[in-house]
């Protein structure tokens, strides 16, 4: 019987291990060995700065979580939240992945115009979306309300996309006459989505159409730069949203004020109008956080204030009482975007004694924050709702104030299937 297999296999595995395999080994344990040490050490924040958002807990363990796996998922969220260096290390695998020409990140596309584009998820709260904003109309009952919700860079800068994003794809394949959803498409696109809510609207609710307009002006402005569609060029103070962040800019913010105005039957006032400002040229905002690649650069924070304006805006929940819709001090942090109406307050009154009389409601998210100053100069009061604080129900509120004639539901599309304000909004 030969058995020179067998002796072959059984020499090899009795090989002496090399001097360079035992090295490589220490090595790795001793860098997992540290790693666990720093983790365990090293103190944990609450709060992440530079993804400006609340980092994982340590979570509670129970016998019910250990059966049903929820206590490791979490956990593994933990350790992520706070690996040691973490920011550095996804640095370097985010550079890593681009040079291996990866056009989709961590859920982020890297689009032709340089742009950080997110991918945009399945929803899963749309019925709840359309029963809170029908809520809100029906119990409102002296004044006119109106919708909009705003499709972010993922459907305007769809001509950016990376070629075969599921997005782009997604865009392709849909009827932008009626954005009904193909038979059979894995999800909808947000514009599908926006119509769902749209169509499903009380009579007393106008819904807004700002992807038209905002569209419109991305087709002008390629027309006007010679093909620049996919906004290969286009300078900051033109630009409908942020490259490293998922809000529009103040810009893309005056488009859909041109949109409601014309909806609302108000004349807007030009642009021109207005004294604008570069505030900064260094916002790297959160879809940069999710990349952390220096790659990428910055972005330019452009304001507007009307000459006319002589405002009081007070924050109730502080006392704060200020002349200006904008804090600067945040331009000097991680978070610039705040700058706009000094970050999240539950609710925030500003008055413009240049206009005699007139109130307005937004109930809104963040994208508000920069489109309320447009408003200032068509209304005395402004009343500014964010019902992830705002404890109530704004109808109430506006029900008791008949000086409120209009009503404004103001939210994107990025963010709203998950934001926690929708629930408050009745």
């Amino acid at each position: 019987m030969n058995t020179n297999g067998q002796e072959k296999k059984t020499e090899e595995e009795t090989q002496p291990v090399t001097m360079t395999e035992r090295v490589s080994a220490y090595l790795i344990a001793l860098m997992i060995l540290c790693f666990s040490i720093a983790f365990f050490l090293t103190k944990k924040q609450d709060f992440s700065e530079s993804e400006n958002r609340t980092l994982a807990k340590l979570p509670q363990i129970t016998w019910e979580k250990i059966r049903n796996g929820s206590v490791t998922e979490a956990l593994g969220t933990y350790a992520a939240d706070h690996f040691p260096m973490r920011n550095e290390f996804l640095s370097i695998i985010t550079e890593a992945e681009r040079l291996s020409g990866r056009k989709e990140i961590n859920g982020v596309y890297l689009a032709q115009d340089g742009s950080l584009i997110e991918v945009y998820d399945a929803p899963q709260n749309t019925d709840k979306q359309i029963a809170q904003f029908s809520k809100l109309a029906e119990n409102t009952e002296h004044a006119h309300c109106s919708l909009m919700l705003v499709p972010t860079a993922v459907s305007v800068y769809r001509d950016a996309l990376p070629q075969y994003a599921p997005d782009a794809d997604a865009l392709l394949r849909s009827d932008r006459q009626t954005l009904v959803a193909e038979q059979g498409a894995a999800r909808p696109t947000q514009l599908q989505t926006i119509q769902q809510i749209y169509a499903a609207m009380p009579e007393k609710m106008q819904t807004i159409d700002v992807y038209g307009a905002l569209r419109a002006d991305v087709q002008w402005t390629a027309e006007a730069m010679g093909g620049a569609e996919d906004g290969q060029g286009v300078p900051p103070s033109r630009r409908l949203f942020y490259r490293t962040d998922h809000h529009w800019t103040v810009y893309g913010a005056y488009i859909g004020y041109q949109a409601w105005c014309e909806a609302r039957g108000i004349t807007p006032l030009p642009l021109t109008d207005y004294v604008t400002e570069t505030v900064s040229e260094d916002f790297r905002g959160t879809i940069y956080s999710k990349l952390n690649d220096p790659y990428f650069g910055a972005d330019t924070i452009i304001s507007c204030r009307h000459p006319d304006w002589r405002l009081q805006v007070l924050y109730p929940d502080t006392g704060e009482v200020t002349d200006s819709p904008y804090n600067p001090e945040y331009l000097t942090q991680k978070d610039q975007y705040s700058y706009f109406l000094n970050n999240i307050h539950p609710m925030v009154i500003i008055t413009n004694d240049a206009v005699e009389s007139g109130a307005v409601a937004v109930v809104k998210d963040s994208y508000a924050n920069c489109f309320v100053p447009f408003l200032l100069n068509h209304y005395h009061t402004v009343y500014v709702f964010d019902t992830r604080y705002y404890k109530g129900g704004p109808s109430k509120f506006i029900n008791e104030h008949p000086e409120i004639t209009e009503v404004l539901v103001l939210y994107n599309m990025n963010t709203i299937d998950s934001d926690t304000g929708i629930g408050g909004i009745y």
